[in-house]
């Protein structure tokens, strides 16, 4: 990767509406990656109606005011083209392939997904069956019954990382109608926080005519700020337990608030702290005393769970025998506690720097990766001269500053541990 090259080469424009519009030209391959988001994620839904914000991204392609869904996706279909759309916690996205001669088919289909939603109420009924039987079927899944729960008692319901019980949300889906969606649509969805990244062997005056065609008379709406007070850790711990009839395995999520933001400054020295403890199960320090030294788990890792416009759960997770479920915990702990105790090892530091700054560089061979880098260097307002730095901030993170992170990002004393699994006969 050269130095400067997203800088030099990468076109940003903002139409008067506030569609921002980003262009790399990558004439390596005749095909084109189209990355996009605005502002209506899950943060969005109101107390009362959990899974609002999904039911509306997923309605989009399932019909506009002009064509059904069939017709819409034959569109794509003819040349061999797709788009998808999906929401998370805080954005709406969609994703868009196709060769480069047919960006425009592409451009105009999300175009049309995306401001003339038609939310036919027959294709509700089918989404909304479709959303509870998957809820329903994830409840018989032990990892996801775990972290459920970890999320419910570190977070208070009307913050982004509070899950709701499973039968509320069920309820809540049942009862979402198509007016509902079309308020939701009408209040959240606009281009003042559209993000638009196309990366690939496309001209960029082409695209920006056509990008001000499509989009230029859009609304602008009116965006919410994303305003989340951060979450401090608890100062006690505290072990909860889900009792699941005839699981072979248990699984145990441990940890609290993580209090990591994307735009923290201390982001990198945090990321290597978690690394060298727990990113990798076959290569960190819990890998490689709970999985390969005492053989208890096939897999364990810790990660910060959505560190991004807001700071999610900080946790380490992993499936364990039953009754190994003691000596799991306890190794664990223990692996924590000398982790505290000692710090990152120079050779540790080393390691996770090189290996999150091949990984990146790697991510960056296609266009895929290389938009979808760009349009998160955007939406956390850090421009595409960003992507050029990385390298030499990663590098630049020093020991001294990890251990830092380590001190103030890792709090077993107030450690919440949720353990989901056949425990009946288990004592802890």
């Amino acid at each position: 990767m050269n130095n400067g090259m997203f800088a030099s080469r990468t076109h940003r424009a903002c139409l008067p509406n506030g569609f921002t519009l980003l262009v790399y030209e990558n004439p390596a391959s005749p095909t084109v990656h189209l990355s996009m988001a605005l502002r209506a994620g899950r943060f969005l839904d109101p107390l009362d109606r959990p899974g609002l914000s999904q039911l509306t991204a997923s309605m989009l392609k399932r019909g506009s005011k002009q064509r059904s869904k069939f017709e819409i996706a034959q569109t794509l279909e003819d040349v061999g083209a797709n788009v998808e759309v999906s929401a998370n916690r805080f954005l709406i996205g969609a994703e868009g392939q196709a060769l480069s001669k047919d960006i425009g088919r592409v451009l105009s289909t999300l175009a049309e997904i995306l401001r003339q939603p038609a939310f036919p109420e027959d294709e509700l009924d089918k989404l909304k069956k479709q959303v509870i039987g998957s809820l329903r079927r994830q409840q018989e899944q032990t990892d996801v019954r775990a972290f459920e729960r970890f999320c419910q008692i570190l977070y208070a319901p009307g913050n982004p990382f509070y899950q709701p019980p499973v039968e509320q949300r069920i309820q809540s889906i049942e009862t979402i109608s198509v007016e509902d969606l079309q308020r939701f649509y009408q209040t959240y969805y606009g281009a003042a926080t559209a993000m638009l990244v196309v990366v690939g062997d496309v001209k960029t005056k082409q695209v920006q005519q056509q990008v001000e065609e499509l989009f230029g008379d859009w609304a602008a709406g009116a965006p919410v700020p994303i305003e989340v007070e951060r979450t401090r850790p608890g100062e006690q711990t505290q072990r909860e337990l889900i009792h699941m009839p005839d699981k072979a395995n248990a699984n145990v999520v441990m940890g609290h608030a993580g209090q990591l933001r994307r735009t923290d400054q201390d982001y990198y020295a945090a990321f290597i702290a978690n690394a060298a403890l727990g990113q990798s199960t076959l290569s960190s320090r819990l890998g490689l005393r709970v999985r390969d030294q005492e053989g208890l788990t096939y897999g364990i890792a810790s990660r910060f769970w959505e560190a991004s416009f807001a700071d999610g759960p900080w946790a380490v997770s992993f499936t364990v025998n039953p009754d190994n479920l003691n000596k799991a915990l306890a190794s664990t702990l223990e692996v924590i506690d000398a982790y505290l105790q000692q710090g990152i090892t120079d050779r540790e530091l080393e390691d996770e720097k090189s290996s999150f700054v091949g990984s990146f560089i790697v991510g960056l061979d296609t266009n895929t990766g290389m938009a979808t880098h760009l349009l998160s260097a955007e939406a956390y307002g850090f421009g595409p001269q960003y992507l050029d730095r990385v390298p030499q901030l990663v590098q630049a993170v020093t020991k001294q500053q990890v251990n830092a992170a380590i001190q103030k990002f890792i709090h077993p004393s107030g450690f919440v541990t949720v353990i989901a699994g056949s425990l009946n006969d288990v004592a802890l």
